[in-house]
C-alpha cells in the first residue's frame, strides 16, 4: 500500500534526527520517489512540511539538505525552545475535555519508548506522539506551528554525538509520560497541558544546556 504524505514525512524525519547533526544529509527528489513509489509531487509536498519544522532547507547548486545544527547557537537554540513552550502553556485551547486523541497520542508515546533501545526509531516515534498531544492543547495556531520547528531542533541537538547517553533521560521521559496520561485519564486540559509544556520536558531529551 502506497504511504501518505505524513508517514513519508515520519520517516524522513526519523532519519534526520537519528543522524544527529553528524554529518549532511542530502535529499534527492527523485530518489526518495523511488523509494517510497511516489512520483516527485508527494516529495516535494513532504519536503516543504519539514522546511515548515526547520528540518530541511533548500541550497542553491545543491539542492534540499538537512537543516545543519550550529554548535555555536545550541544555547540561543535551546532558550528559543523555552519560551516557545512557556508561551504555548500561557495558550491552551478552549475545549473543555481532553480529546480521545490526546490520551490516544500519550499512550502510543508510552509504548514506543517502551520499545526503544536507545536512539531509534522508536524514540522518535514517542516523541512525535508526544509533541502531537501538545500541540493539540495549543490554542494558537502560530505558537503550535513555532513548537513543531523549535521542538525537533532540540531533539536533534538531544541525539547530537556530543551529547549525554540517554539511559536517564529515558527513566525522566517515562515518568513524565505516566505523569501525562493519569492527568489526561482525569479530563481536564488545563494541568494536562500545564504539565507536557513544563521546562524540564527539555531534560527528559536531553535538550538543557550543560555545565
Amino acid at each position: 500500500m502506497r504511504k501518505t504524505n505524513a508517514e513519508i514525512a515520519a520517516e524522513v524525519r526519523e532519519r534526520i534526527c537519528l543522524n544527529g547533526g553528524a554529518g549532511e544529509i542530502l535529499l534527492h527528489e527523485g530518489q526518495l520517489a523511488t523509494e517510497f513509489g511516489v512520483s516527485r509531487t508527494p516529495i516535494r509536498q513532504v519536503l516543504q512540511m519539514l522546511a515548515y519544522e526547520n528540518l530541511v532547507e533548500t541550497r542553491s547548486g545543491i539542492g534540499t539538505i538537512a537543516t545543519p545544527l550550529d554548535p555555536g547557537k545550541m544555547e540561543a537554540d535551546f532558550r528559543a525552545f523555552a519560551a516557545i513552550l512557556t508561551a504555548c502553556g500561557k495558550c491552551p485551547t478552549d475545549q473543555e475535555h481532553v480529546a480521545g486523541q490526546v490520551l490516544d497520542r500519550l499512550r502510543d508515546a508510552r509504548r514506543f519508548l517502551d520499545r526503544s533501545a536507545g536512539p531509534d526509531s522508536a524514540l522518535i516515534r514517542a516523541l512525535s506522539a508526544y509533541l502531537e498531544a501538545t500541540v493539540w492543547l495549543v490554542g494558537d495556531h502560530i505558537l503550535a506551528t513555532a513548537l513543531r520547528s523549535a521542538y525537533w531542533r532540540q531533539v536533534r541537538w538531544g541525539l547530537h554525538p556530543d551529547r549525554p547517553k540517554l539511559d536517564d533521560r529515558f527513566v525522566i521521559f517515562r515518568d513524565r509520560l505516566d505523569d501525562c496520561v493519569a492527568l489526561a485519564e482525569a479530563g481536564d486540559p488545563a494541568p494536562l497541558l500545564a504539565k507536557l509544556t513544563e521546562l524540564p520536558v527539555s531534560h527528559m531529551t536531553g535538550l538543557a544546556p550543560q555545565g
